[in-house]
Parts: structure tokens; C-alpha cells; sequence
């Protein structure tokens, strides 16, 4: 059970209501993880645009987001991040092995060749930016990446790791599946 105090969907009202309406429309509920956000409906809004355009990234699949955040949860070890981006890899036809062994070798993940090695770079990036440079970029953009590409990738990992500590410090409860 979170610390702060969650507003469920069922009394949320105004904005905040409005936003949980579309959370359940595409996820079948709100997860708490969400209702974290919901004590700011500014940042729910905020955090629920993101989801929306990640989700629907003009190039980079959702498995690649999802696969990037679950290697970042167990990294922050986030229980709810990780049950619910396994969750969504699993559904998408992921085996837990191949999961699992994705964390140790990003570059040789599940995902297409050109998102092994933008998800090995975006790693990379998020532990350390001074171990990537112009050479990676240069590599990324001879698979077709853009400049664009590669800022929302890192984009996306930097900013789910903040994510991964607001949940652990308010103490989300871990997601479960079903």
C-alpha cells in the first residue's frame, strides 16, 4: 500500500476523473502505479501524454519501451515497473527466459537488430553518458535511426528511472497481472 494517499478511480472527480476514464479505457483500470500520480493531476496529465506518444511511437516499438523499462526496474529493483513491463512483454509473446536474458546482453536481446543496438546504447547512456559518443551515434544512424530516435530512447529510460524512485519511495505496491 502506497504511502501518500491514492485517490481510487471510483471517487477521482473533475480532471482527475477524466484522466482515470481514459487510463481504464486503455489499460482496463488504473493501475496504482497512476494513482501515485493522480495526488498531482498536472503530473498525471504530464505522465499520461508521455505514455500516450511512447506507446505510439512513430519508430520504436512498444517492446522496445517496455523491454527498456524492465531492465531498468530490476536495475532500481521498482516490484510494481517490474511486473507490469513483464506483464506487457509476455503478452507480446516474450518468454521469461528470453526477458531475463536480455538485462545481461541488451545487445543481443529479442527485439529487431537495430533495437538490440539502440537499447544496448540507451542503457549505456542512462549508467554512464560519458561512455557513449559521436562513434554510437554514428553506428545508430547507419541502422536507420534518427537523431529524434535516439533522444526519445534515452529520453524515455531517464525518465523512467525517475519514475522507478517516486514508486519505490511512496511504495507502490507491486503490480499484479490479470
Amino acid at each position: 500500500m502506497a504511502l501518500l494517499q491514492l485517490t481510487p478511480p471510483q471517487t477521482a472527480q473533475g480532471e482527475l476523473a477524466e484522466l482515470y476514464e481514459q487510463i481504464t479505457q486503455a489499460f482496463g483500470g488504473v493501475p496504482e502505479g497512476l494513482q501515485l500520480f493522480g495526488v498531482s493531476p498536472a503530473l498525471l496529465r504530464s505522465q499520461w501524454q508521455n505514455l500516450q506518444y511512447f506507446g505510439q511511437h512513430p519508430r520504436i516499438s512498444a517492446n522496445f519501451f517496455s523491454l527498456l523499462r524492465y531492465i531498468l526496474s530490476e536495475e532500481g529493483h521498482c516490484s510494481f515497473c517490474i511486473g507490469f513491463n513483464e506483464a506487457l512483454l509476455l503478452n507480446a509473446g516474450f518468454s521469461k527466459e528470453v526477458i531475463s536474458a536480455a538485462r545481461t546482453n541488451p545487445a543481443q536481446g529479442p527485439l529487431s537488430a537495430p533495437e538490440n543496438a539502440l537499447l544496448d546504447y540507451a542503457l549505456k547512456a542512462i549508467h554512464n553518458p560519458h561512455s557513449v559518443g559521436e562513434a554510437d551515434i554514428t553506428a545508430l544512424r547507419a541502422q536507420g535511426w534518427s537523431d529524434q530516435d535516439l533522444f526519445d530512447a534515452v529520453a524515455h529510460g531517464a525518465q523512467h528511472q525517475a519514475i522507478d524512485i517516486l514508486f519505490e519511495t511512496f511504495r507502490v505496491a507491486p503490480f499484479q497481472a490479470g
